[in-house]
C-alpha cells in the first residue's frame, strides 16, 4: 500500500486514530487538608471539573445535614466500618495513586459540555462504607454471600448476592442513548473464588453512551429490605474519559479548502478538527489521520486517479473528491 506523507511542518501521522479523551480526575478542585471532603456546603448545588458539571444537593437539618449527588474527597481511611465513613474510597487513594475523587449517592446528574461526549473509561470502586457493609453486614444490611438476610433468616439469594450501579445515558433532548451496568459485588459465581467485591479502582468502558449529553444512575442490590435496597448505595469514581462532540456543521463549514485540486505534489486540507480518512475510487481507506485544522499531505508517489478525503468532526461526515493528476 502506497502512503502519503505529512511534511516536516506537520503533525506526525498515525495509522490508526483514537479520540483525544479529556480526562476528569479532580485534582483541578481543591481541599483545605488531607482527609477531608467537599459534601455542598456551600449551597451551589454542583460543583465542574474539566467542564463536566456534577450534581449536588446539601441541606442543613436539626441534627446536621443532608446530601446527595456527586461529593469529592482525599479521604484515606479503608479501615473504618459505618455511615461516618462515608466519603472515602475502599481503595484509600484516587485512581492511580492520585489524592482526589468523587463519591455518589443515590441520585443527581453529571452533565457533558456542548452538545454531548464520546467516552472512554471509567475508573470506579466501592466506599469504604459500602465495601465493608457487603464483606462484614452490619445492624442494617446483610454480609454478601450469607443465605441469611440481616435478620438472620434465609432471604431466598442462596448467597448469590450482588451490588451495581446502572449508568443511563441521554441526549441533550432527554432521548435514551443506553446504559450499562456497572457491578460493584458480585457473589452469582459457581466457584466461590471468583466472587468479588470491588476494593480497587477498576476501569469501565463508557462507549456505549457515545453521544450522551447528561449521566443518570441507578443503584440495583440482592439485599433489600421493607424500605428498598439495604446496602449503602455509594460509589467512587475518578479518571472519567470523555470527547466533547462538536455541534451539527455544514459541508461548508466542515472541510473549507482542499488547494490545489487536481494536485500533483502537495495538497492543504483546511476545515474543523477531527478525524481525515484518505480513501481510493474503491472504497478502500488508505490513510486516516486527526486533522487539526490544516494538514498538508504529500502525493506526489500516488498514481494519477481520483480519491476522496473524508473529515468526520462530532456527528458530522462530510467527503470531497480529491483528484491526483501528473
Amino acid at each position: 500500500m502506497k502512503k502519503f506523507y505529512f511534511l516536516a511542518s506537520a503533525l506526525l501521522a498515525m495509522t490508526s486514530v483514537k479520540a483525544q479523551f479529556t480526562t476528569v480526575d479532580f485534582e483541578d478542585l481543591t481541599l483545605p487538608a488531607i482527609d477531608t471532603f467537599y459534601t455542598g456546603e456551600d449551597f451551589v448545588g454542583q460543583f465542574e471539573s474539566n467542564n463536566v458539571v456534577f450534581g449536588n444537593y446539601y441541606e442543613e437539618t436539626s441534627w446536621g445535614y443532608f446530601w446527595n449527588g456527586f461529593s469529592y474527597s482525599n479521604k484515606t481511611d479503608n479501615t473504618t466500618a459505618g455511615f461516618s465513613n462515608q466519603y472515602s474510597s475502599f481503595a484509600g487513594e484516587g485512581a492511580t495513586n492520585s489524592s482526589n475523587y468523587a463519591i455518589f449517592f443515590p441520585s443527581d446528574t453529571l452533565t457533558f459540555p456542548g452538545i454531548g461526549a464520546e467516552f472512554g473509561n471509567i475508573s470506579v470502586t466501592n466506599t469504604t462504607y459500602a465495601g465493608i457493609s457487603m464483606r462484614d453486614g452490619d445492624m442494617f444490611a446483610k454480609q454478601f454471600g450469607s443465605i441469611n438476610g440481616v435478620d438472620g433468616q434465609p432471604d431466598g439469594t442462596n448467597g448469590e448476592d450482588y451490588f451495581y450501579v446502572t449508568v443511563y445515558g441521554w441526549t441533550q433532548a432527554l432521548a435514551a442513548v443506553d446504559s450499562i451496568d456497572i457491578y460493584l459485588a458480585d457473589f452469582r459465581f459457581t466457584d466461590d473464588n471468583d466472587d468479588y467485591i470491588l476494593e480497587e479502582w477498576t476501569n469501565f468502558d463508557l462507549s456505549d453512551l457515545n453521544g450522551s449529553k447528561y449521566f443518570t444512575f441507578k443503584f440495583t442490590s440482592s439485599d433489600i429490605g421493607s424500605f428498598g435496597i439495604n446496602t449503602p448505595q455509594y460509589f467512587a469514581l475518578d479518571n472519567l474519559e470523555y470527547s466533547e462532540m462538536a455541534a451539527n456543521l455544514t459541508a461548508e463549514e466542515l472541510i473549507t479548502s482542499i488547494y490545489p485540486n487536481p494536485a500533483k505534489e502537495h495538497v492543504s486540507i483546511n476545515g474543523k478538527p477531527g478525524v481525515l480518512t484518505i480513501s481510493d475510487i474503491n472504497g478502500r481507506t488508505m490513510y486516516q489521520l486527526d486533522h487539526q485544522g490544516k494538514s498538508i499531505l504529500s502525493v506526489a508517489d500516488y498514481p494519477s486517479g481520483i480519491y476522496f478525503i473524508q473529515l468526520t468532526s462530532g456527528t458530522t461526515t462530510h467527503t470531497q473528491k480529491l483528484v491526483i493528476q501528473k
